[in-house]
């Protein structure tokens, strides 16, 4: 096993650091080289990542590597996105036991597709193991989206520029996605994690916790527009979906097929509409 660099810092002063209760990064030495190869010995932040087992009616379902942040909030954003909870008024009760790394879900959840997650996981096109269970025969149980929500591009432009802003920890340590819920005038929501999967889960699970309404926002992101996060956002039924990245083909046939705006591209002032075009308008419109 690789050890790391050796520095003048006692160890218990790293392992105080290793250790820090609730911390989303841990400070690591490293010895920083610059292409004349002069180097030198420095602290780097590093996320700090958890596994973290999903555990459904004392039933354990699922594991993954998540910020121990939010931790509840991507439960509830999880079990949504899968179709395991339907209803959106009565949640179910959710705990978080950080000592064991379980996350406890109590309430009647879909048999169905409690079961769909142990016999079609699909491993999704991001780091991190995320995936989902939905195909498309599955993903037509949600509702098309008919949200009359408009935006102009250059109000859409300056929530990306605002939801950059907020990524402080990924500034810190390059290592997270991040995910926000917006509105026409303002960010709502934000959340990081070092999986966009997870990051969007983790969002909506927040709207749920808050109980704001996504049927007129629109949630940000800064990864790959991937048929799994396609369909996460049409299972929360957010009618505009919008990143920095690119859409890939399946997802914009699925954003296509449920009535939702898809923007990629989404940076410098410049975007790209691949569906729903009537919800992005010309500044002057």
């Amino acid at each position: 096993m690789p050890q790391p660099p050796a520095t003048n810092q006692p160890d218990d002063a790293l392992d105080a650091d290793r250790s820090e209760a609730g911390g989303q990064t841990v400070d690591w030495p490293v010895r920083r080289f610059r292409q004349s190869g002069q180097h030198r010995a420095l602290h780097d932040k590093v996320v700090k990542e958890q596994r973290i087992e999903l555990v459904l009616n004392g039933a354990p379902v699922l594991a993954m590597l998540a910020l121990p942040c939010d931790v509840e909030a991507l439960a509830l954003g999880f079990l949504v996105s899968e179709g395991l909870w339907q209803d959106r008024d009565q949640l179910p009760e959710v705990h978080f036991d950080a000592s064991a790394g379980q996350v406890h879900c109590t309430g009647p959840f879909d048999d169905d597709a409690a079961e769909s997650i142990h016999r079609r996981w699909t491993f999704g096109t991001g780091c991190g193991g995320g995936g989902t269970a939905r195909d498309f025969s599955r993903l037509a149980e949600c509702r098309p989206i008919t949200s009359g929500l408009v935006i102009r591009a250059a109000d859409l432009t300056a929530r990306a520029r605002e939801f950059s802003r907020r990524g402080v920890l990924y500034r810190e340590t390059g290592g997270v996605h991040a995910c926000a819920i917006a509105g026409a005038d303002e960010l709502h929501l934000f959340s990081e994690d070092v999986g966009r999967h997870n990051a969007f889960d983790k969002v909506c699970g927040l709207a749920l916790q808050q109980r704001l309404d996504l049927s007129d926002k629109i949630a940000l992101t800064t990864g790959r527009l991937s048929a799994e996060i396609v369909a996460k956002a049409v299972a929360h039924g957010v009618p505009i979906l919008a990143s920095c990245s690119a859409p890939t083909a399946m997802g914009v046939q699925w954003s296509r097929r449920f009535g939702m705006t898809l923007v990629g591209f989404l940076r410098a002032g410049r975007m790209n509409v691949y569906t729903g075009y009537q919800r992005v308008t010309a500044d002057d419109g």
